[in-house]
């Protein structure tokens, strides 16, 4: 086992959150942001088809808002994808991706009801503290070579899940690592299809089946998955880094505290959140998309690659693309999910787009900043700026208790949603039990 595979999986084995309420806490906000998302979306008619498709394997894995079970693997699978399906869970700047959606479906498929929280939620801030720290290493090239990092590191952090939930020693953890680290892929150009969501199920999917191969199986594979010559980091380009960095940044903070979790309230593309609430501060000061000649986005160089799409022609493109969240506030006052569901963009949208511009001569600043400046041109003349550092939803103005029922409340109802706060107001104590009821369908129920 090289140095640095050997320094992770220790770290891995020897985490221990007694005295982390901070992250034991954080993680607990990012479940229930996590269920908020994945509810959301069960009523869609691909997200049906995965799960009926699923249930045809028998097991015992959990299939979050569904009537059935399914082999874990494929329980996982669907957990993924159902969470990550509309682009509504949490995302993390040093992973420039989503590892809430991989890293709780995991957990989710394998898990027994009557397993502490305390594990579940420790599992969880492990596997994310890996995939942030490898973030911090491939990003922003990862990103801008073109890979969608929910895919790349997701696997990654579900092994690493597993292994702490599981209390798998330091040799089947660092293979259990290698054989997900072979499975790490997934392409940002799927942005605006099924494709994107796809990636996270996936994750979840090959976390699961390695941890089946190495478990139960009993297939090995090499034990140095983070070897400086030929491993993981290497093959994607990026700074080996060396078993002091992990050693000195492990839990120092953490990564879901620092640089912390975006959450969302509508399903689009986080890195346009500034840019949304910058548009609306325009909105309050009675600015409005007919008046205006001239809208110019202001990114760091670069900063702005998610959003991919600057004319997008579906609803789905338009969750990442700066301009259509941008036309929906300047015309309306805010963001109108319905949207994102259009087949086709609103012509009025097309009609203003030569309007709008790009402009990525922001200064460079920390990958863990985002920044976005909107300035506007009245047809009088007068130019306008606004920028907000603080939108809600970021780490600087992270979701309170209120803002996570009331997500919770818009994805199924306000009974479940309190029943859901309630049952985990007291984490991290007890077992995941009492709240298992809440986490699918009783016969009868409509999905």
């Amino acid at each position: 086992m090289d140095d640095i595979t050997g320094t992770i999986v220790r770290l891995i084995k020897e985490t221990d959150l007694t005295h982390r309420d901070d992250l034991l806490l954080e993680a607990r906000r990012a479940f229930l942001d996590y269920l908020a998302s994945l509810y959301r979306a069960v009523g869609r008619q691909k997200v049906k088809a995965v799960a009926h498709w699923a249930q045809g394997f028998a097991g015992k894995g959990l299939m979050v808002g569904q009537k059935g079970t399914s082999y874990p693997i494929f329980a996982a699978f669907y957990n993924g994808f159902a969470s990550h399906y509309l682009d509504l869970d949490d995302a993390q700047s040093n992973i420039a991706g989503h590892f809430s959606t991989v890293l709780f479906s995991v957990l989710l498929s394998v898990m027994a009801p009557r397993q502490s929280v305390k594990d579940f939620l420790t599992a969880y801030v492990v596997g994310a503290e890996l995939e942030g720290l490898l973030g911090s290493l491939v990003n922003p090239e990862h990103k801008w070579q073109g890979w969608h990092s929910t895919g790349t590191l997701g696997p990654l952090g579900g092994a690493c899940a597993l292994a702490k939930w599981a209390q798998l020693d330091e040799s089947k953890t660092a293979q259990l690592l290698s054989l997900c680290g072979s499975q790490s892929g997934g392409l940002g150009m799927q942005a605006g299809s099924d494709g994107k969501p796809l990636h996270s199920g996936f994750a979840a999917r090959n976390a699961v089946f390695a941890f089946d191969l190495v478990t139960a199986v009993g297939l090995s594979a090499r034990k140095t998955p983070f070897n400086s010559q030929t491993g993981w980091l290497k093959t994607f380009s990026a700074p080996t880094g060396s078993a002091e960095f992990f050693e000195s940044n492990w839990l120092n903070k953490g990564q879901i505290l620092d640089p912390g979790l975006w959450m969302k309230t509508h399903p689009y593309c986080s890195a346009a959140i500034g840019g949304e609430a910058a548009c609306k501060k325009l909105w309050q000061q009675g600015i409005r998309l007919d008046d205006l000649q001239k809208i110019v986005f202001h990114f760091p160089p670069g900063a702005d690659k998610a959003l991919r799409y600057e004319a997008p022609l579906t609803g789905m493109e338009g969750k990442f693309s700066m301009e259509y969240v941008a036309y929906q506030v300047l015309t309306q006052g805010c963001v109108e999910d319905r949207f994102f569901d259009l087949e086709k963009v609103p012509e009025s949208f097309t009609k203003a787009l030569p309007r709008m511009q790009r402009s990525r001569d922001l200064p460079r600043v920390p990958k863990s900043v985002r920044r976005i400046v909107v300035t506007v041109q009245t047809r009088s003349g007068k130019v306008i700026t606004a920028e907000e550092s603080a939108p809600p939803g970021s780490p600087n103005r992270p979701f309170t208790e209120e803002d996570l029922f009331e997500k919770l409340a818009l994805s199924k109802d306000e009974n479940w949603a309190g029943k859901v706060m309630e049952q985990t107001r007291n984490w991290p104590k007890g077992t995941m039990e009492s709240l298992w009821p809440l986490l699918s369908v009783e016969s009868g129920e409509e999905v």
